[in-house]
């Protein structure tokens, strides 16, 4: 019996020995395949964001856009320094860089796999010159675009204080639908800081409407312009400018038709 005894308890140590040699063998092949996979995640992470290997190579531009040329965007993304590689690239700071041109409303940046960048553009849409130097759109906000962006597209010229564009706006657009219905062309628009309205029409005369009764001064222009005119013809003259700012009448001054030069036969 104590022979069988002794047999028993050094069964159970061996048993015992051979469980724990495998679970540290388990524990050593678990803790390699986590080396290994830490390894491989690293090794990867730096091949991404290698900017040799996977570097940021072309963009792609969509969206209703007449302003903003690719070279505009080259240059605003140029302007963070060196482009990042592809995975460490931040839209973020190239939508907000991008947002500092005067002419753009709204964008959006994302990344396209493996080295490219979708960018999405919003333009603010031109619809008269402001002043010279800016431009209106729609909803009367002023913003600033390249002349060489603009081209020679036909525009109304809007002229006022700064802060009145709004207000301006308006008030061309009912001043151009009440002179479009008799065929006349409206060319620009003043408004002066005392709140004094000129316009301009596109043949050139001048009409002062002041700052009262604006319309009705424009209708009793659109009366007697047959009346002008015939002058005119009559006078071998134009009509230089036509002064609407009285209760009961008007002022016109005339000028010398203009002489187109003459050119030589060949």
């Amino acid at each position: 019996m104590v022979i069988n005894v002794l047999s028993n308890r050094e069964t159970e140590r061996a048993v015992v020995r051979c469980s724990n040699g495998r679970q540290l063998a388990g524990l050593m092949f678990l803790l390699m395949v986590l080396g290994i996979i830490v390894w491989g995640y690293w090794k990867i992470v730096a091949w991404m964001e290698d900017a040799d290997r996977v570097p940021l190579s072309q963009f792609m531009v969509t969206g209703d856009h007449h302003c903003t040329t690719n070279e505009d965007i080259r240059q605003s993304i140029l302007a963070l320094g060196q482009p990042a590689s592809f995975m460490r690239l931040d839209v973020n700071e190239i939508q907000q860089q991008l947002e500092r041109l005067p002419w753009i409303k709204q964008v959006s940046v994302r990344k396209q796999w493996p080295d490219e960048l979708k960018i999405h553009l919003v333009e603010y849409v031109p619809v008269a010159r402001w002043n010279d130097l800016n431009m209106l759109d729609s909803s009367g906000k002023a913003f600033s675009v390249p002349v060489e962006h603009v081209g020679k597209q036909s525009m109304p010229m809007l002229y006022g204080p700064d802060g009145s564009e709004k207000d301006v706006l308006a008030c061309y657009r009912i001043f151009n639908e009440v002179l479009s219905s008799a065929k006349f062309q409206l060319k620009a628009v003043c408004m002066s800081a005392r709140y004094s309205w000129q316009l301009m029409l596109q043949n050139n005369i001048r009409l002062e409407l002041g700052r009262y009764d604006k319309v009705r001064r424009l209708q009793r222009f659109i009366e007697i312009y047959p009346f002008l005119l015939q002058q005119a013809w009559n006078d071998n003259k134009r009509i230089s400018y036509v002064d609407l700012r009285y209760d009961l009448g008007l002022a016109v001054g005339w000028a010398s038709v203009f002489i187109e030069p003459k050119t030589e036969k060949q």
